[in-house]
């Protein structure tokens, strides 16, 4: 049991670490900023840049994000949202549909890991409580299952961190030397906060709002 719970919460303890100083810091300090457009105006200037025209854009609310080489659902807070920091998380998806249009598996398999790393504790934690009412397994050995999945989860997301780092950096570039948007000191603020939203999503997102985001 010591030996699951070392090896689920060590990789974990790791990545919010990682978070705090590579995101939390700088969303905190410029992401409360209000800039000039919207998280969907930013969106559709990017697909609009990358010759993706073409791509359904949905404002609808999902669980997990939902993209493709030929579509976007864009959540209203973000779509909506003048806030800096949402601005930036939705031009990082932008990214993510212009990346997928070129390496679409690989942008595939990093979905599915901020998917598994939402879902898969949770669901973990749900069958060890039942374990556990049904004494097939110590209370001990169910904490150490559970840390375990979020471990698994977390790696999951360290191994997949490229495919959204490289699409930041391509939003990141476009922000920084197209005329995106008005003003230069706003657009080399969100090519900031895009690059600092990638590091927001390896922890996994069943314990994300610990620490605050």
């Amino acid at each position: 049991m010591k030996f699951l719970l070392l090896l689920g919460l060590l990789p974990v303890l790791g990545s919010f670490l990682v978070r705090k100083f590579m995101s939390s810091g700088i969303l905190r300090k410029e992401g409360d900023a209000e800039v000039s457009l919207s998280g969907q105006e930013l969106v559709e200037r990017v697909l609009r840049k990358g010759k993706a025209e073409s791509v359904s854009l949905q404002v609808k609310k999902r669980p997990f994000m939902v993209l493709g080489p030929g579509r976007l659902v864009l959540p209203p807070g973000l779509a909506e949202s003048k806030r800096a920091r949402d601005v930036a998380e939705a031009g990082l998806l932008a990214g993510l549909v212009l990346m997928a249009r070129q390496q679409e598996k690989v942008v595939g398999w990093r979905t599915w890991a901020v998917k598994f790393g939402s879902a898969m504790p949770a669901f973990t934690t749900i069958v060890m409580f039942f374990a556990i009412a049904v004494r097939a397994i110590t209370p001990g050995m169910a904490i150490g299952i559970i840390a375990a999945s979020l471990g698994l989860a977390t790696i999951f997301l360290w191994l997949t961190l490229p495919v959204e780092r490289a699409a930041a950096s391509a939003v990141a570039e476009m922000l920084e030397e197209t005329p995106l948007v008005p003003r230069k000191s706003e657009g080399e603020t969100l090519a900031k906060l895009v690059r600092a939203s990638v590091w927001r999503k390896i922890v996994p997102g069943a314990v994300a709002w610990i620490g605050g985001k």
